[in-house]
């Protein structure tokens, strides 16, 4: 039978009930779905509805469930507002963005072995708001990041539909949104290509319309390493 983080057992869950470490964090990680609701949330999704309609093919049921774990066992924040409609945000708690790692290892593994998405591929195969959230969410290096403070603003012209995205650092974190901060430092108008060219390093003001600071746009991109990833190398 589970545990939960406080030790009580939790009827509806199975458990590996074996004391290797891999298997106990399986026991909360393990179960489908729960590791791409995490990315989700690290890549700046907040509600129910918007992580659902990001992993097609994962019923309303599950979503709920995997939720109710996460929080359970204290990964996730789930915080309700008086509002008509009432509003739930979901957020990660310091055990959540532990994962980090994690999921880091897990892309770096994919992109050596795995059928990784080529940069032709988003706006096709990969939807364009999928890739604009995520790329920079693991391509960020909080380590290059300590003195940095700052708030982008993106819009895409050649994304049909989109609208834009704010990635804020603070205190050696990456937080993104989808929607336009009011107070950003910096806002850039581009396409896809210019997007890639912008958090690859380029300079930025051959990456799109730049308005703000060209050395604050350059110290936020000091944060990120983003480079076409090397051929797998097979025995």
């Amino acid at each position: 039978m589970a545990q939960t983080a406080s030790g009580s057992p939790s009827p509806s869950r199975k458990s590996y009930g074996h004391p290797c470490l891999i298997a106990q964090s399986l026991d909360v990680l393990g179960d489908r779905w729960t590791l791409l609701v995490l990315r989700d949330l690290m890549a700046g999704l907040r509600r129910y509805s918007e992580i659902l309609r990001n992993c097609a093919g994962m019923s309303p049921n599950v979503l709920a469930d995997r939720l109710r774990l996460l929080e359970r066992e204290g990964l996730v924040r789930r915080r309700y507002e008086r509002a008509l409609p009432p509003r739930v945000d979901y957020s990660l708690t310091e055990k959540g963005w532990a994962v980090r790692p994690v999921l880091l290892s897990l892309v770096e593994w994919g992109m050596a072995y795995a059928n990784r998405f080529s940069r032709q591929s988003v706006g096709d195969t990969v939807p364009t708001d999928f890739a604009v959230r995520v790329i920079p969410t693991f391509a960020f290096r909080p380590e290059c990041a300590r003195d940095v403070r700052a708030t982008l603003v993106l819009e895409l012209d050649d994304c049909e539909g989109c609208s834009a995205w704010t990635f804020a650092i603070a205190d050696g974190r990456l937080t993104p949104r989808r929607e336009a901060a009011d107070d950003a430092d910096l806002r850039l108008r581009t396409t896809t290509e210019g997007f890639f060219r912008f958090f690859r390093g380029a300079d930025p003001c051959d990456c799109g319309e730049l308005r703000g600071d060209e050395a604050l746009a350059r110290a936020f991109q000091s944060c990120f390493s983003l480079s076409p990833p090397a051929p797998a190398a097979h025995p």
